[in-house]
């Protein structure tokens, strides 16, 4: 498909003072893009901040859940051993 190229040359009228207002433009922008940068990074490091929190308490909950299994397990064999009885050469410490 061929391609169509049109060029458009503008002129204004206080050349100057369209030139500044561009320029002003320019720098408000900069500066918005800048407040922008700050606020992404801070809110970057908040995030961080929160998946570190996040890890802490999820290996907290890890070692929870083992103790609790440790502690369902433990619990199981006193019951059978109080039922049972213990059987020759069966120890468990601290019982």
């Amino acid at each position: 498909m061929a391609e169509k190229r049109v060029s458009v040359r503008l002129a204004a009228v206080g050349g100057r003072q369209v030139r500044a207002e561009l320029e002003g433009v320019g720098e408000a922008g900069a500066r918005g893009f800048g407040r922008l940068s700050r606020e992404m990074e801070a809110a970057n490091a908040r995030l961080a901040a929160f998946s570190r929190r996040v890890a802490v308490a999820a290996a907290a909950a890890v070692a929870a859940a083992a103790a609790a299994g440790v502690a369902m397990i433990r619990s199981g064999l006193q019951t059978v051993v109080s039922v049972v009885g213990r059987p020759p050469g069966f120890q468990v410490d601290g019982w």
